[in-house]
């Protein structure tokens, strides 16, 4: 399934709807994946920030998988999110998202130091699908600057150069991910974490994207992306600059803003799982406002 992924490979952290009893919506699940299928989006994560992962059990969260799996039918990417500091609950994470469909495993970097050279050392040898790297220090910190937890740049080009890694999703922290991209091999992915990143990473040699405004903008930002690649800088950053109002209006309101973005463009998004806040009239309008300017009608 992956070789047969166009490039560049564009995937999106998928939201979480929930019913107004605060259960997980699986019938929403399975209709908005349905729509998804017909656009140019390259697949899922799931099991992320974006999907509320914290305010899941594990059974809902294998239920959401199971749905998502069963519904994308081989059409997408599937990429499961696992973060577990432990070796053998990673492993045994993965060995339950591989059963059910996913070609790959996304894994963040551990936020101890101490333990990251051995819990990669061990992780990679045994895992039972390609990995996908993320270095998300702190998930949910969109508006604000990444902490300085997790690998260095050259570990994190060793972990890469393994050959069970597919990958690696950068940070928000661009002088730090240049340092990185030189370790990491020119052969394997190198995502940028946010659409309004994109002309300024291509510049560093990203060849894919990982984030939220990936599940309202696909063909846009791929576009974007892929103009990065053909060394159109100046054409990708005026496309993306039409962007940035609405990317930040959506992403500076976490899985609040995503969903109520897909509520507007006819998916199912809804509210956040309590006790996240909800958006206010203010919120709503600044991005209703930022899609309308956007031109955005419907997700391609």
């Amino acid at each position: 399934m992956i070789n047969d992924i166009e490039r560049p490979i564009l995937v999106a952290p998928m939201p979480t709807p929930f019913t107004e009893k605060d259960e997980v919506d699986l019938d929403a699940i399975e209709n908005n994946s349905i729509k998804w299928i017909k656009s140019e989006l390259s697949g899922f994560v799931l099991g992320t920030e974006n999907g509320e992962e914290s305010l899941l059990s594990h059974n809902e969260k294998l239920d959401i998988f199971k749905t998502v799996s069963n519904t994308l039918k081989n059409e997408k990417l599937i990429i499961a999110g696992v973060d577990n500091p432990s070796i053998s609950e990673t492993l045994n994470e993965s060995e339950k998202y591989a059963e059910l469909g996913a070609d790959l495993i996304r894994i963040r970097i551990p936020r101890r130091r101490d333990t990251i050279n051995k819990y990669f050392d061990e992780v990679l040898k045994n895992i039972c699908k390609p990995v996908l790297i993320i270095h998300q220090m702190s998930p949910g910190g969109f508006d604000s600057s990444m902490t300085t937890e997790g690998a260095n740049p050259d570990q994190i080009g060793r972990f890469c150069d393994n050959d069970n890694v597919f990958g690696y999703i950068a940070s928000h922290l661009v002088r730090f991910e240049m340092m990185t991209r030189k370790f990491v091999p020119k052969s394997k992915q190198f995502w940028v974490p946010n659409a309004m990143l994109m002309p300024t990473m291509s510049l560093e040699g990203a060849n894919g994207g990982c984030f939220m405004l990936g599940n309202i903008a696909p063909k846009i930002c791929r576009n974007i992306i892929n103009l990065g690649l053909n060394g159109n800088y100046n054409e990708a950053k005026k496309i993306n600059d039409t962007l940035i109002d609405l990317d930040w209006n959506i992403l500076s309101r976490g899985a609040a803003g995503i969903k109520y973005a897909l509520d507007l463009l006819g998916f199912v998004g809804g509210d956040p799982r309590k006790p996240l806040n909800i958006l206010s009239e203010t919120d709503k309008k600044n991005i209703k406002d930022s899609l309308n300017v956007s031109g955005i009608t419907e997700v391609e």
